[in-house]
């Protein structure tokens, strides 16, 4: 083990409810009658995956790129200041540092929501390499992202643990050659994390001295 990619939603902050709210509230704008309960059974999903499903199931004629443009991501930002880091996660991160083991953020999310997040709770220091959507030819479940982030921070995929807490996160993890930890800490997210090395349910309960005794190998 020699660094330690991170997940965003759902694992740095928990901002499925308030994505779920209103990615609902912007399709049915649009006329879809969706519900929150459908897109969650939908799983986890990048803007583009989300978008791409929404208009080939209600036949929207707008491109994808449009209807992403149409969503107000600004005031789903807003909403993260009443959300605040999932408990934990800045501890490890620090002790990560601490131990000069490297940590990077591997997300689906948009480079305007990544970079939000990292500003609003003053995690740059914390992560020596940030990858995001527009990095990625492909987005989660193909490993693309997870390889993106084992490049930029010089270590080899068999080299890294990934914490996730989404099946196409946890998938494109081990596409990538990686070790996932999964965190079922939200009671609202129970996605299958079944081919997950580990599953933990609080990050207060973790350190570096645990990650490394659990992967000693590498």
């Amino acid at each position: 083990m020699k660094a330690v990619i991170f997940d965003m939603d759902g694992v740095i902050i928990d901002s499925h409810k308030a994505a779920s709210q209103l990615l609902c509230e912007s399709a049915n704008a649009l006329g879809c009658g969706l519900t929150i309960q459908q897109i969650q059974t939908w799983g986890s999903l990048s803007s583009r995956q989300f978008w791409a499903k929404v208009k080939e199931q209600f036949h929207l004629r707008q491109s994808v790129a449009e209807l992403i443009g149409m969503y107000d991501v600004e005031r789903e930002i807003a909403m993260y200041t009443e959300i605040g880091l999932i408990p934990g996660v800045r501890e490890l991160l620090m002790d990560l540092s601490k131990h000069g083991l490297p940590a990077a953020l591997a997300t689906s999310a948009s480079r305007r929501r990544m970079n939000a997040v990292l500003e609003m709770f003053e995690l740059h220091a914390l992560f020596r390499h940030c990858v995001c959507d527009e990095d990625a030819a492909q987005s989660k479940p193909h490993p693309d992202i997870y390889l993106t982030a084992s490049r930029r921070l010089g270590v080899e995929p068999e080299e890294c643990i990934v914490f996730e807490d989404s099946f196409n996160g946890m998938t494109a993890a081990k596409r990538a050659g990686m070790s996932c930890v999964g965190y079922r800490g939200l009671d609202h997210v129970q996605e299958d994390l079944s081919e997950c090395d580990w599953i933990i349910y609080d990050f207060r309960e973790i350190d570096t001295a645990a990650l490394v005794g659990r992967f000693k190998s590498g």
